[in-house]
C-alpha cells in the first residue's frame, strides 16, 4: 500500500466479501484498527466473553441486550446488516493516532482528508454510525450532510445533534474506560435507528 508500506488487515479479512451484509442498514465508522500487533475487529475471537477487541465486546453485547442482533457474534452483526470500518484503515502507532485524534477535533486530521474507502458505503448505508472525532472529521470531508461543527461527543450521544432528520448518529467511541456507558449510549442509538425504519 502506498498510504503505509503494510496490507490494511481490512483486505488481510477479506471483509468486503466475507462480512459485508446483503442489506447496508448501519455502517459503523470507527478510529484505525491499532498496531500492527493488534487484534482486528474482524478476526473472530475464540471465545467473545472474552473478547480482546473492545469496541467489538462492547457493540455486540450491547445490541444484542438491546435486541438489534440476534446473537453477539460477527455472523450475527452482519445478518442484522451491520458494517464495521475505519476512518483510518492503516495501521498506527498510538502516538500517531493521539495526534492525529486531537487534530481531528479541529478538522485537521492528516490521514482522513480523503476518506474514499468510505465512499460507497456512506452513500449505501441507511445509517451511519460515527464513532470518535477521526471518524467526525472523515464523514465530513466526504458529504456535506454532515457539518464541519464542533462536537463534545464524550459528553453525551446526540443522535443527529441538532438535525432532526440526519442519518448520522454520533458518539464517542466505545472503550474500557466509558465502559458504563455503552448501554446509555447503546440505547440512544436504539431509538435513533428505530425511528428511521422497522427494525424487526
Amino acid at each position: 500500500m502506498n498510504c503505509c508500506n503494510h496490507t490494511h488487515p481490512y483486505d488481510d479479512f477479506d471483509v468486503q466479501g466475507r462480512w459485508q451484509p446483503s442489506q447496508l442498514r448501519c455502517l459503523i465508522i470507527g478510529e484505525n484498527p491499532g498496531g500492527l500487533e493488534s487484534a482486528y475487529f474482524y478476526d473472530p475471537p475464540e471465545n467473545y466473553q472474552k473478547d480482546p477487541v473492545i469496541v467489538r465486546k462492547g457493540l455486540l453485547s450491547t445490541l444484542s441486550e438491546l435486541k438489534l442482533l440476534y446473537t453477539p457474534t460477527l455472523e450475527g452483526f452482519r445478518q442484522a446488516g451491520f458494517l464495521f470500518d475505519h476512518a483510518i484503515r492503516c495501521p498506527m502507532t498510538r502516538e500517531d493516532i493521539r495526534r492525529e485524534r486531537q487534530a481531528a477535533q479541529r478538522y485537521k486530521a492528516a490521514r482522513v482528508q480523503k476518506p474514499d474507502h468510505l465512499r460507497r458505503a456512506i452513500a449505501h448505508a441507511s445509517i451511519v454510525w460515527v464513532m470518535g472525532h477521526l471518524a467526525c472529521n472523515a464523514v465530513a470531508n466526504l458529504t456535506n450532510e454532515f457539518s464541519k461543527k464542533q462536537r463534545r461527543i464524550s459528553a453525551h450521544p446526540y443522535p443527529g445533534y441538532d438535525e432532526p432528520e440526519s442519518r448520522f448518529f454520533v458518539s464517542e467511541y466505545l472503550t474500557w474506560r466509558n465502559k458504563k456507558k455503552w448501554t446509555i449510549i447503546g440505547s440512544a442509538f436504539a431509538q435513533f435507528a428505530r425511528l428511521r425504519w422497522d427494525w424487526a
